[in-house]
């Protein structure tokens, strides 16, 4: 791989990583929110790099094109001195200058994965990574140090995140009895005839370390899986489990929306 093509795919990765962050929340479906900053600086140093990089192998062709125009014509003046005197000419052994055609196309295989970014935008993690997820798919319970306090009010419908419910559901204060809640979420089948998962991943940096948020919905039929919801209903009371035992905390609704997929779809 020569040096304009190691620059060219420099130059493709720089834009599709402005693309996906500076001019879409696309970057959202690979690491959280907070690191567009990071995202775009990144895209911004290598197009800037690409560019600088290119620049210099045109400079560099050029001063090549001129060297060896030079050669050419102190070639054709020794050649006529030679004429002149009667000698045969010397023709000077330059080096081929040649490229490995082949060697190029394979490298080129590279912009594929970069094709893909600028012209399909991968969904967020859905139904099939949570079944493909281990067994016991279910995270331990969060610990309350990871939500931020909450005050539930009486007589209206508080919005919370899937991390707050379970928090929420945990506390032994039994703060969630009696409210209203509102959680947004995708719709996973959960194999039982009493309800279905309202499902949300969680991310500490990338989607690749996403675990699954989950809350067991009852008392509505489900609607088609992977279908983004918002969910009003009220916490169903559990007896203890054992310390070592977790299961999804549960929620009798009241009402079921269809929602479009958040800019933010991880939590």
């Amino acid at each position: 791989m020569n040096r304009v093509t190691q620059n060219l795919l420099l130059l493709l990765l720089g834009g599709a990583l402005l693309r996906i962050s500076a001019f879409s929340a696309d970057f959202a479906n690979y690491v959280k929110p907070g690191f567009r900053p990071l995202v775009v600086a990144a895209g911004v140093v290598l197009v800037v790099l690409a560019m600088a990089g290119l620049a210099s192998d045109r400079r560099r062709s050029r001063n090549a094109a001129r060297e060896r125009e030079a050669r050419r014509v102190r070639a054709a003046e020794e050649a006529h001195l030679a004429a002149l005197v009667g000698r045969d000419p010397v023709v000077p052994a330059y080096e081929h200058e040649h490229e490995h055609v082949a060697g190029h196309r394979v490298a080129w295989l590279l912009v594929a994965p970069l094709a893909v970014i600028f012209l399909v935008a991968p969904p967020a993690l859905g139904s099939y990574a949570v079944r493909r997820a281990e067994p016991a798919s279910h995270p331990p319970p969060p610990t309350l140090v990871e939500a931020r306090s909450i005050v539930l009010k009486d007589g209206r419908v508080n919005a919370l995140s899937m991390i707050e419910f379970a928090n929420l559901a945990l506390d032994s204060s039994g703060s969630l009895r009696g409210r209203t809640v509102r959680l947004t979420g995708f719709v996973v089948p959960s194999g039982r005839d009493d309800g279905w998962y309202l499902t949300r991943m969680r991310i500490g940096c990338c989607a690749a370390d996403a675990l699954t948020m989950q809350v067991l919905v009852k008392g509505v039929p489900a609607p088609a899986t992977d279908t983004w919801v918002r969910v009003t209903g009220t916490w169903i009371p559990r007896k203890p489990r054992g310390t070592d035992a977790y299961a999804p905390p549960e929620l009798t609704a009241s009402r079921v929306e269809r929602t479009d997929v958040p800019d933010e779809p991880y939590e």
